[in-house]
């Protein structure tokens, strides 16, 4: 995972009440308002989630270049690789559902909540239909009162860590499908995008 790319936006870093430095040398938010922990977990696995997609697209290439001898190795490669994207991206998913359950305790709280909201219609047909381009006007709004989130990017190094998290449980799947198929007992589990754990909201 030599090549995670910066190209995803995050808003600027401002490093006010709120953040701690940890013995690992990453800012993490302390336990004032649950729901800034809860946006800077979010687009972690959002951003993990992205890197593994260029990833997973990269050995697609390979696999559809590749010759018989060695197309098998690539299509298992390629096979992790999705699989790990569909992990980061339940990561995700399981941090949204928590919205409901996590209470604002400041107005910057707020705006984190919403930024989770916001962020999450990317994935939607047509993010300007109602009540997205609404939400996202809240937001501005919510933003010029209570002033910007202390947000940065992943260091690269976290980042690759939870790539290789999520390859080494995509593996794992993958291996359990490919012994119950030798077994006999069927497919395995689902396996998402190949066939894996994905998760079902």
């Amino acid at each position: 995972m030599a090549d995670s790319d910066n190209s995803t936006s995050l808003p600027p870093v401002t490093h006010g009440r709120g953040q701690r430095q940890t013995a690992h040398g990453v800012d993490r938010f302390d336990e004032a308002d649950p729901a800034l922990a809860l946006l800077q977990g979010w687009l972690r696995a959002q951003h993990v989630s992205h890197v593994l997609c260029r990833l997973q697209q990269r050995l697609e290439r390979r696999v559809l270049d590749a010759t018989a001898p060695n197309a098998m190795d690539k299509k298992i490669g390629y096979s992790i690789a999705c699989q790990a994207e569909v992990e980061a991206t339940t990561a995700a998913l399981k941090l949204q559902d928590k919205i409901p359950h996590v209470q604002a305790r400041s107005l910057l709280g707020v705006v984190a909540k919403l930024e989770i909201i916001a962020g999450a219609d990317r994935d939607i047909d047509d993010p300007t239909d109602f009540p997205w381009s609404h939400i996202a006007s809240v937001l501005n709004d919510l933003k010029k009162i209570a002033g910007s989130l202390p947000l940065e990017r992943p260091q690269r190094s976290v980042v690759h860590v939870d790539c290789r998290r999520y390859q080494a449980i995509a593996a794992d799947l993958l291996a359990l499908e490919m012994q119950a198929t030798n077994l006999g007992l069927g497919p395995g589990p689902s396996l998402g995008l190949n066939g894996g754990s994905e998760y079902r909201r």
